[in-house]
C-alpha cells in the first residue's frame, strides 16, 4: 500500500511540475513602432505564438534570460525585443533588430483590439 501511495504521489508531483515547466507567457495586443521611418509600422501579438507583422502571419516565442524576458519574432529573420516589466513596451535587443526593424521602441496601443484569425 505504501509503495502505491508513493508512486501516485510521485506521478502527481511529476505532472504538476511538467505543467509549470511548459506554461508559457504570451503577449497580446498591437505594438506600434515609434520609428516612423521603419517599413514595419506595427506588430499584432496574440496567444499561442501567433503574430502579424510585415503584412503576413508570423510566429513568436518568449524566452527568459536571467530575470529579463525577450520576445523573438520570426519574420524573414529573428527580431529580438526586451519586454518591459508591465509588457507595454518592447526594446530592440540586438544589432539585427536595430538594423532591420527599428532603433526605437514598440509601444502597446491599449485602444486597439486586433485579433489573429488564422
Amino acid at each position: 500500500m505504501q509503495k502505491s501511495f508513493n508512486l501516485l504521489t510521485g506521478l502527481f508531483l511529476l505532472g504538476t511540475t511538467s505543467v509549470s515547466m511548459f506554461a508559457t507567457d504570451w503577449l497580446s495586443g498591437v505594438y506600434i513602432n515609434q520609428d516612423k521611418k521603419s517599413f514595419m509600422d506595427e506588430v499584432i501579438f496574440c496567444e499561442d505564438g501567433k503574430a502579424y507583422a510585415g503584412m503576413a502571419p508570423r510566429k513568436y516565442e518568449i524566452v527568459d534570460k536571467g530575470d529579463e524576458k525577450f520576445v523573438i519574432l520570426n519574420s524573414n529573420g529573428k527580431f529580438t525585443f526586451k519586454i518591459s516589466e508591465n509588457k507595454d513596451e518592447l526594446f530592440p535587443a540586438d544589432k539585427f533588430t536595430k538594423d532591420w526593424f527599428t532603433t526605437a521602441t514598440l509601444k502597446l496601443d491599449p485602444k486597439r483590439k486586433d485579433k489573429c484569425n488564422w
